[in-house]
This record gives C-alpha cells, structure tokens and sequence, in this order.
C-alpha cells in the first residue's frame, strides 16, 4: 500500500501512551504521511489551534486525561469542522451520544492496516473536494 505521488497530507496522533504512540507516528510515516503528535488532548488543541498547514485528519485514542477522545473530537471540530476524526481506541464501549463529530472508529486491536486505510480514504476525500471545489470556481 503507498499513496503514490500526492502531497503527504499532515495527520495529528493524540495518545496518552507515548510508546503507542511513537510507533503509531513511525508506521504513518513509512506510510508518506506528515505526522504531528500530541501526547494529550490540551497539546492537541493548542497543535490544532496554531497549525500553519492544515492537519487533514486527527487518529484521536479515547480514554485519556482531561478530557476523553470523544470530548476532544467536540472541540477540534468547532475550531476546524473540516478536520476529519479517527477514534482509534481499546475501549469496548463508547457511548452512541458522544460519537457524534467522530467521523469513523477503528479499534487498536484491529491491524494497524486498518487504520492507515481509514486515514488514507479521509485525506483522499478531502482531497478530491478540494480539487472539485477549485475547479467550481473557474
């Protein structure tokens, strides 16, 4: 799997497990993206808050401290609707009424293969709107 010769598009990492997330940011890069990390969610915020180059999608775990994935998801959202969120997380069960601005879940014990396939539909999504919505204007 590569994505051939697009623009490597910048995805956010958020995990309170700096290991996990280490090797999270290493598989996405051998995988051509842009990674940032952020071991929390005020990181993310601030990251998000302050980024000169659009971070196109955010892999966001769901038990951490502050705030839990689905809290920050509600908060990356209303700073950039566009930002497309990723729920990679262990929990079993997540409550239906806090999914509501995560754009798909991936479990870690799914392969992480799955993951990179779910980051690389969203960045290619948007992508493509951009290219439609640039060739609207003309």
């Amino acid at each position: 799997m590569t994505l051939g010769s697009r623009v490597p598009a910048t995805v956010l990492l958020v995990d309170d497990d700096l290991e996990y997330l280490e090797l999270r940011a290493q598989f996405m890069k051998a995988f051509g993206f842009s990674v940032v990390t952020a071991p929390g969610p005020i990181e993310a915020i601030s990251i998000v808050a302050r980024a000169v180059d659009p971070i196109k999608v955010a892999v966001v775990d769901y038990q951490m401290p502050v705030m839990n994935g689905c809290l920050l998801a509600d908060r990356l959202k209303s700073m950039r609707p566009e930002l497309k969120i990723i729920l990679h997380s262990g929990a079993v069960t997540i409550p239906e009424n806090q999914m509501t601005n995560i754009d798909v879940f991936v479990s870690k014990s799914d392969e992480l293969a799955r993951l990179i396939a779910s980051v690389s539909e969203h960045t290619t999504r948007i992508g493509q709107q951009s290219a439609l919505s640039s060739q609207a204007r003309y």
